[in-house]
């Protein structure tokens, strides 16, 4: 009799609410079933018996107490069990069954003689045994046409209940077999999943496992074989919990619910992994020596590459994971002989890290290998597998291109090295061009390798000191970026890099059009909101911009109270800082600088909350793999890094004060910079500052409390690893030092400036010294010095601080103003002249003032066209001129 689409509907529910347990369910299923399928009464009180099995056993624990913590104290020759419950507890159940048992179909049956064998295997009736083998008897397990679903099920219980009725009957050869037959069908049939079938699997394997044990099964290797066993198990064993791990990241990952047990399952998995990973390091490390010229030691290979992969899987982790994974390579590097692949692991994992100095170095000698490649290649290589690649050490045209275009952001973001980064860009792109046409990954591999090509042309462009070339890289950055935006038109990076190129070089409305569209696509993208107010700042619709400049820092969710300052990264932290300085400055512009010193007040808190000590250097991670305990192991203590804040000198302004008159009683200021932690003002700046608006011969308070530094935990390290040294800083946290350093210094000189403005020039005088003692070797420290004495009227004290900002950063565009402004003053017009005309053609090409003395000069000279000429310039400058610098308020890397 064929089922109606109703009856089937209801059947594979409640199919699947056995597969669940589901006992709760089990009646109102099973009078709905009835009512649309009469014929299937067979299944309807096998459910029901099952739900009397399942409620029996469950109270019977928990009247014993009894858990499957029992299995804690289990043995080979005793295995634990559930407590057995009354045969009057489900006798009802079992005569409603049997009573039907000859009104279902064959499939019904089978599947009730299995329930009714559990049933009587549960009890502790003294003939069960004899009970189960009669309800078995006419069943072939396994049967040789297998069911699905819930019937699949039916069958792996049926032969764990009937592997369980030959243990008790000592027949221990033929229960093995039965569990046997259990694994076999379970790996041969993985679509094949629900709680019950886990359950009962689980009862096969562990009870297999033990009696195998018994039986002395698993200790008859030979001792001279168990190394290269022990290699292969752990090979296998790793990629099977990688397996495991992505099934139930793809089954949960989107789940709402989240319990106990699922919130400990990655955590215990990444543990299981690393200790797995150890023991075949440690395993390969004594059957593996240094191989022979142009031999590979494939098998080190395989391991690093899972490794690697598995790492990915569970997350970068806590900063001394990533040092551990870079360990490892590192290891790995003293078992193999110039492994490209190795090198392009360590580059990735330095990279990770924050070790760009070694990153370099690691990136130099692998792009040597793939020019070495390229060259003596001559002929189409043979198409291989990823397996082929990994044993014979050959890259793929992908992965290289990959490393070239990870090089060119290490190159320009990090280490500064524009060209070198236009290099890796340009090579990225022939070798996309010559292999990777038909690659999957075409649009992403062009558009990001189009990105960094122009963000090089940019800044080399940003940079040239001569002005002929400038026009044709800008053109080239804009041709760059273009191309970026269309091979992935909806990425809203190209729109966003796009609109800053045409920003810097005055292009204000194409600019807005451009960062726009990035707002469209990433409406939370802070730097977009920021360039967006810039823009319109620079049409001088102040008005509107500080509008947008609230709408931005609303869409950030990075300084929300909820928010711990750890669940959103450190660099969102600092594009919300800019942000809200740049309102501040519009608030300066609309309202007037006294307007804004309260406001300033936020922002050494905001600064605290930005450069506090990174999370990872707060918390223990839970499955660090350096917190495994290995043989052969010791442990180092790794001591903490130095200070490399700057100090006041002798010749600093703090001990020579010169004209200002009064001395400093500002308390000895904070490092700026540590390794592992940043210790920053707190918030309480703006109470002083806004406690001394009328009194300008208040005092500027500052105490830091300094945030504790972090305490590196021991790391043990593997039998393979080189003697324990000294860890140094990565370059990463030495950047973030020199970000956090110079960020304060500008909060420190924007008081000053405001305070300035303000006419309280004791107070500007504080603040500089404050910016001072944080790093005294920048030059806007110096120049903002300069800017004060100008305006206290004391020319020779401003010159002497000029330039010292020139000694230290010779094409300061704003100083070579201001001296070229004081020549012109002086009558000196062939020296202001000079200076000018060096500072248009270089840095300063976009400076209106200097543009504008320019003019000056020439019209005092009577060369008016070329006056005409400058003026008009510097009006189109001024004109576009931001409220602050485009390139030094928003980043150019987003990556």
């Amino acid at each position: 009799m064929t089922l109606s689409a109703k009856a089937q509907a209801i059947e594979r529910d409640f199919q699947n609410a056995r597969g669940k347990a589901n006992y709760a369910a089990f009646p109102e299923f099973v009078r709905r079933y009835l009512k649309h399928n009469k014929d299937g009464i067979v299944l309807a009180y096998s459910a029901l018996l099952e739900m009397a099995i399942g409620e029996a056993e469950l109270k019977a624990q928990k009247i014993e107490k009894w858990s499957y913590l029992a299995s804690l104290d289990d043995t080979p020759q005793s295995i634990a069990v559930s407590p057995r419950v009354k045969p009057e507890s489900i006798q009802d159940a079992i005569q409603k069954l049997e009573s039907v048992l000859s009104k279902g179909t064959d499939e019904h049956q089978e599947g009730a003689a299995i329930v009714l064998a559990r049933a009587a295997m549960a009890t502790d009736a003294p003939d069960r045994l004899q009970r189960v083998a009669h309800y078995l008897q006419n069943i072939q397990l396994p049967p040789v046409k297998l069911p699905s679903g819930y019937g699949f099920t039916l069958v792996v219980c049926g032969l764990t209940i009937k592997g369980i009725a030959f243990e008790e009957e000592d027949r221990i050869s033929e229960a093995i077999v039965c569990y046997d037959h259990v694994s076999n069908l379970v790996q041969s049939n993985p679509h094949e999943k629900c709680e019950e079938l886990s359950s009962w699997t689980e009862h096969a394997l562990y009870r297999a496992g033990m009696l195998k044990l018994r039986q002395g099964q698993a200790v008859s290797w030979p001792s001279e074989f168990r190394a290269a066993r022990r290699v292969t198990l752990y090979q296998y064993f790793s990629q099977a919990l990688s397996t495991s791990f992505k099934a139930y990241t793809a089954t949960n990952g989107t789940s709402t619910v989240i319990d106990e047990q699922s919130q400990f399952y990655p955590t215990a998995l990444s543990q299981e992994l690393a200790q797995i990973h150890a023991y075949w390091e440690d395993s390969l490390a004594t059957i593996t020596s240094f191989p022979k010229a142009d031999e590979k030691n494939w098998r080190v290979l395989v391991m690093i590459e899972q490794i690697v992969e598995d790492r990915k899987l569970l997350g970068s982790g806590s900063d001394a994971d990533k040092r551990a994974l870079v360990e490892t390579i590192y290891r790995a590097s003293q078992k193999t002989f110039q492994s490209p692949r190795i090198l392009r692991f360590l580059f990735f994992a330095l990279l990770d890290l924050g070790q760009f100095d070694e990153a370099e170095l690691a990136l130099e000698g692998y792009l040597g290998m793939m020019q070495i490649k390229e060259e003596s290649k001559d002929t189409v290589e043979e198409v291989l597998t990823h397996e082929q690649r990994v044993r014979q050490d050959i890259e793929s045209e992908y992965d290289i291109t990959t490393v070239m275009i990870a090089g060119s952001l290490l190159y320009g973001k990090e280490l500064g090295k524009h060209i070198e980064a236009l290099a890796c860009a340009d090579k990225a792109l022939s070798y996309i061009n010559k292999y990777l046409q038909q690659h999957e990954s075409l649009a992403e591999l062009l558009y990001s390798a189009y990105n960094h090509q122009g963000i090089a042309y940019g800044l080399q462009a940003s940079n040239a000191h001569d002005p002929e070339k400038r026009p044709a890289l800008y053109a080239k950055a804009i041709d760059s970026f273009t191309r970026s935006i269309e091979a992935l038109p909806d990425a809203f990076e190209g729109h966003y890099l796009l609109a800053l190129q045409l920003a810097e070089m005055r292009e204000v409305p194409r600019a807005i059009l451009s960062v726009k569209q990035s707002l469209g696509i990433n409406p939370s993208h802070i730097p977009s909101w920021h360039l967006l107010v810039l823009l319109l700042s620079s049409q001088k619709d102040y008005e509107r911009a500080l509008d947008i400049c609230s709408v931005g820092l609303r869409e950030s969710e990075w300084d929300n109270p909820q928010t711990d300052g750890f669940t959103a990264s450190q660099i969102d932290g600092e594009d919300y800082l800019a942000l809200r300085v740049t309102q501040i400055a519009l608030q300066d512009q609309i309202n007037g600088p006294e307007s804004s010193l309260e406001l300033q007040e936020a922002l050494f808190g905001l600064y605290n909350k930005v450069f506090a000590t990174e999370p990872s250097a707060l918390i223990e991670n839970m499955y660090d793999v350096q917190s495994i305990r290995r043989r052969e192991t010791t442990d180092s203590e790794v001591p903490s890094g130095s200070t490399v804040t700057g100090r006041p000198r002798a010749s600093s302004i703090l001990s020579s004060r010169s004209k200002a008159g009064t001395g400093s009683d500002i308390s000895q200021a904070p490092n700026i910079g540590t390794l592992n932690s940043l210790e920053v003002p707190k918030a309480n700046y703006a109470s002083s500052i806004t406690s001394s608006i009328g009194s300008t011969g208040s005092k500027i308070r500052r105490h830091a409390t300094p945030v504790p530094v972090q305490q590196q935990a021991p790391l043990s390290r593997s039998g393979l690893s080189l003697p324990p040294t000294v860890q140094r800083a990565t370059t990463k946290s030495i950047l973030r030092t020199a970000r956090a350093n110079k960020t304060l210094i500008s909060l420190w000189l924007l008081s000053a400036s405001t305070f300035r403005r303000l006419g309280r020039f004791e107070d500007a005088m504080k603040s500089i010294e404050e910016a001072e003692r944080v790093d005294p070797s920048n030059p806007d420290v110096w120049y903002q010095l300069g800017l004060l004495y100008s305006a206290q009227e004391d020319q020779e004290s401003a010159s002497v601080s000029f330039s010292k900002a020139l000694a230290l950063s010779p094409h300061h565009p704003a100083c070579l103003t201001r001296l070229a402004r004081s020549y012109l003053e002086a009558g000196s017009l062939e020296m202001a002249e000079g200076i000018l005309e060096t500072t248009t053609k270089s840095l300063g090409w976009d400076s209106a003032e200097a543009w504008f003395y320019l003019g000056k000069i020439f019209e005092e000279s009577d060369r008016l066209t070329r006056a005409k000429e400058c003026l008009w310039y510097a009006l189109e400058l001024e004109s576009s001129r931001p409220i602050r610098g485009f390139v030094e308020s928003v980043p150019r890397y987003l990556a």
